[in-house]
């Protein structure tokens, strides 16, 4: 999604998206119900469960390891990068390292906001700039419709991503009830 401005090769010398602790297991990107079957196909399958947000949509499961193990995503081919076709890969994942996320405006009404992960070394060779027009010119209809279909699978703000766009258009969008 956005191979036009972050090169493959920046991707797949970094992987810093694809690899989690534990502790970070929240992080792993939601994995929408249509998806599903997609993944209980692949061999090895990977781990699945519910996520404990009580949302429709799954997650990795890293139960099991220590806390501080990396563990790289069980899609992760160490030599060609994920194993899944682009179309059948999370949004999350497709639009790393952007981000969709809640948090509560000035207003109280939430917010849903589109923030860029700034550690991403991709990013730091494009810029914020870059990205936010890119968004705005090339991302913003998928995304607002993604928000509007799967509204659980947004995340809570996190400081660590540059906001780069706050669309009206979401504002007050409530999370449905699972």
């Amino acid at each position: 999604m956005l191979t036009d401005i972050l090169s493959l090769e920046d991707c797949a010398a970094c992987r810093l998206c694809c690899h989690f602790h534990r502790e970070s297991a929240w992080e792993t990107p939601a994995i929408e119900p249509a998806l599903v079957d997609a993944y209980r196909r692949l061999e090895p399958a990977p781990p699945l469960r519910r996520r404990p947000d009580g949302s429709v949509s799954f997650e990795l499961n890293f139960e099991g390891r220590a806390a501080d193990e990396s563990a790289p995503c069980p899609l992760l081919d160490c030599r060609s990068g994920c194993r899944l076709p682009r179309e059948e890969r999370p949004m999350e994942c497709r639009l790393w390292p952007l981000r969709l996320m809640r948090r509560r405006g000035t207003d109280g009404r939430e917010q849903v906001l589109l923030g860029c992960y700034r550690d991403c070394p991709g990013v730091q060779r494009c810029g914020m700039e870059t990205l936010r027009r890119f968004a705005e010119e090339k991302l913003k209809a998928l995304l607002l419709e993604h928000a509007r279909r799967l509204p659980q699978t947004i995340r809570p703000y996190d400081e660590h991503y540059e906001i780069l766009a706050a669309w009206p258009e979401l504002q007050g969008l409530e999370t449905p009830d699972a």
